[in-house]
């Protein structure tokens, strides 16, 4: 059986307020995301969107990025020079 909750108000729009044992359940937390979906005969169906994946590098990854990036500025010419001849 479900849990009957409240709408109330959040500026001018609506909101649900979702007690502490549901969100833990759903693995909701503050911050996450949902998908909201209305379905045939007005039901609303409400699923947990999963995080992103972490995108941060290690030193060494970036230290490889930036090498790999290097033979892109020539030596000898000014870097702010050589972007703006390029249109940066």
């Amino acid at each position: 059986m479900g849990m009957q909750l409240e709408v109330g108000k959040w500026g001018n729009s609506l909101a649900l307020r979702l007690p502490a044992t549901l969100s833990k359940q759903a693995g909701i937390r503050e911050g996450s995301r949902v998908d909201a979906k209305v379905l045939a005969g007005r039901e609303l169906r409400l699923s947990r969107i999963a995080a992103p994946r972490s995108t941060t590098k290690t030193r060494a990854q970036l230290v490889q990025d930036m090498q790999a990036m290097q033979h892109e500025f020539p030596m000898g010419v000014p870097v702010v020079r050589w972007m703006r001849d390029q249109g940066y």
